[in-house]
């Protein structure tokens, strides 16, 4: 439980030395779109290719993965319903606060430290369904039905989403990974080694770069909208979760990784996409870190739990 929490806590900081080198100059207000383009194109293409090093598809878990899938699609829809009289800013703003779980490096830790290897599959399986929508697809969704926060919207056709979808680095590594897995292709130990060293600095700049992003400017509309947004997150996934946990045809511990899933906090690329999108990119990063300090708790708690 130490790791655990210390690992936790070692991202909270990460998110601090972000927000104190930007406020002692050290970085410029914008510097932290720098930092997202080499975590979209460099280190997290990298992580996910690590990540499939040892992955191996399990068919009888197949029903993880459209729980992941289903899971974004449903919190999605709940972000419209929120704010359909809302502007676009406010639609960008709450699809990628609700939608999208950290999984591989938030969730996937937790379930190394202190569950079996049957288990860190199971999770894997649940992420395949994620990470298809929070790599791109949801972006893709969101410019083309939604739009940008300045009211302009790309036309809504198969070709424009398509376009974005390969145009996103995390989301076309994701998908020729999973193809490769499931046809039984693995890449030469070298090629995994290389990746294996870029890939270990996503968590850090990722953290990092939410700390660049990070303001705390509330109006009392935008504490609305942290308000509601905690609670709608947390009520919905702690409901969906409870009932993993109790009605889930699954075996219990597959049970349990996927209720974490659930409980996992908002993805890590979410506020780039809010930033592409021309959202308030310092809300999103502001939420995506109040979601990372709720869940160490809900964590620790779920394993206290259900270790005693």
């Amino acid at each position: 439980m130490l790791e655990v929490l210390s690992k936790a806590a070692a991202f909270i900081l990460m998110i601090l030395i972000g927000y104190y080198s930007k406020k002692k100059g050290m970085f410029t207000p914008t510097d932290y779109q720098l930092v997202a383009k080499i975590i979209l194109n460099i280190t997290l293409p990298c992580a996910v290719i690590s990540s499939f090093a040892h992955f191996q598809m399990d068919y009888s878990l197949f029903a993880a993965v459209v729980l992941g899938l289903l899971l974004n699609i449903f919190m999605l829809l709940v972000a419209l319903l929120l704010t359909k009289r809302d502007t676009n800013a406010a639609k960008i703003f709450y699809i990628f606060s609700l939608a999208g779980c950290n999984i591989g490096c938030f969730t996937m830790p937790f379930v190394q430290a202190f569950l079996t290897p049957f288990a860190v599959i199971a999770i894997c399986m649940f992420d395949v369904g994620n990470s298809i929508m929070c790599t791109g697809m949801t972006y893709a969704l969101t410019a083309s039905c939604i739009g940008y926060a300045d009211g302009t919207k790309d036309k809504f056709n198969v070709r424009n989403i398509v376009d974005k979808l390969l145009h996103s680095a995390p989301f076309m590594v994701y998908i020729s990974m999973l193809a490769l897995s499931v046809a039984g292709v693995h890449f030469p130990a070298p090629v995994y080694t290389f990746t294996n060293l870029v890939g270990a600095a996503n968590p850090f700049l990722s953290m990092l770069m939410i700390g660049m992003m990070f303001e705390i400017k509330l109006d009392r509309r935008s504490l609305g909208y942290i308000k509601e947004l905690f609670a709608v997150r947390y009520g919905v996934c702690l409901a969906l979760a409870g009932a993993c946990l109790y009605f889930a045809p699954f075996a219990q511990e597959v049970n349990y990784v996927i209720a974490l899933g659930i409980l996992a906090p908002c993805t890590i690329i979410g506020p780039i996409f809010v930033e592409k999108l021309g959202g308030n990119v310092q809300l999103a990063s502001l939420f995506n870190s109040i979601t990372i300090v709720v869940s160490v708790l809900l964590f620790t708690m779920f394993f206290i739990v259900t270790n005693s």
